[in-house]
C-alpha cells in the first residue's frame, strides 16, 4: 500500500472509529485529521467535506449489507423466509456496530441529500427488483401490484423508519416484517 492509500485508509478507519463513539455533530474534521495523523489539507485533498467522508464510511457498511442481501435473495429460501432472513441479517449487521454508529447511520440517511450515489441507488433498485420478482413468482406478492407499487411501499417504509430511533426499529422488527409480508398478499 503506497503512502496515499495509507493516509486514505487511516482517515477512513479513524472516521469509522469515531462514528462508533460519537454522534456525527460532535465529530470534527480537526479531530479526524489529528487521530489519523494527517493534516486537514490532506484530508480535504481526498474527501470533499465532512459530510462526504461520513457518507463514504457509512456507505461501506451498506455495501456489505447489499452483498449479503443479494446472496439471501438468490438462495433457495421462499419469499417469506427470504424477507425474514434479510431483516435478521440487517439487524445483525447493525448490531455489529455500536448503538451510536447505528444512530449515526439513520441520522445521515435521513438528513443527507447526497447520501446515495447513483451506483448505490441502482444496486439497491436491483435488489428490490429481485425480491419483488421472487415474491410474485411464489404468489406472495399479488399480481395486482406492479414493481412501481412495490417500490412505493418500500419508500413509505424507508421514509417512515427515518423517524424512529434504531432501538425502536430493532425491537419492532418482527411486527414490521409481518405487516410488510401480509400487506403484499
Amino acid at each position: 500500500m503506497n503512502q496515499t492509500e495509507q493516509k486514505k485508509a487511516a482517515i477512513l478507519q479513524t472516521t469509522f472509529q469515531l462514528l462508533n463513539e460519537k454522534e456525527i455533530k460532535d465529530i470534527t474534521v480537526d479531530e479526524i485529521a489529528q487521530k489519523a495523523s494527517v493534516s486537514k489539507v490532506t484530508l480535504f485533498k481526498y474527501f470533499q467535506n465532512k459530510n462526504h467522508l461520513m457518507n463514504l464510511v457509512i456507505l461501506k457498511a451498506f455495501e456489505h449489507m447489499t452483498s449479503d442481501i443479494e446472496q439471501i435473495i438468490k438462495s433457495e429460501l421462499d419469499f417469506d423466509a427470504t424477507y425474514q432472513a434479510i431483516n435478521k441479517m440487517k439487524l445483525a449487521q447493525l448490531q455489529r456496530y455500536s448503538k451510536i454508529f447505528s444512530n449515526n447511520l439513520m441520522t445521515q440517511y435521513a438528513e443527507s441529500p447526497d447520501f446515495y450515489d447513483q451506483d448505490t441507488l441502482s444496486l439497491q433498485a436491483q435488489v428490490y427488483q429481485d425480491l419483488f420478482e421472487k415474491g410474485q413468482k411464489e404468489g406472495k406478492i399479488s399480481l395486482d401490484f406492479s414493481h412501481q407499487d412495490f417500490m412505493f411501499i418500500i419508500s413509505l417504509f424507508n421514509e417512515g423508519m427515518k423517524a424512529f430511533n434504531a432501538d425502536v426499529l430493532f425491537s419492532q422488527s418482527n411486527l414490521i416484517s409481518r405487516f410488510f409480508i401480509n400487506g403484499l398478499k
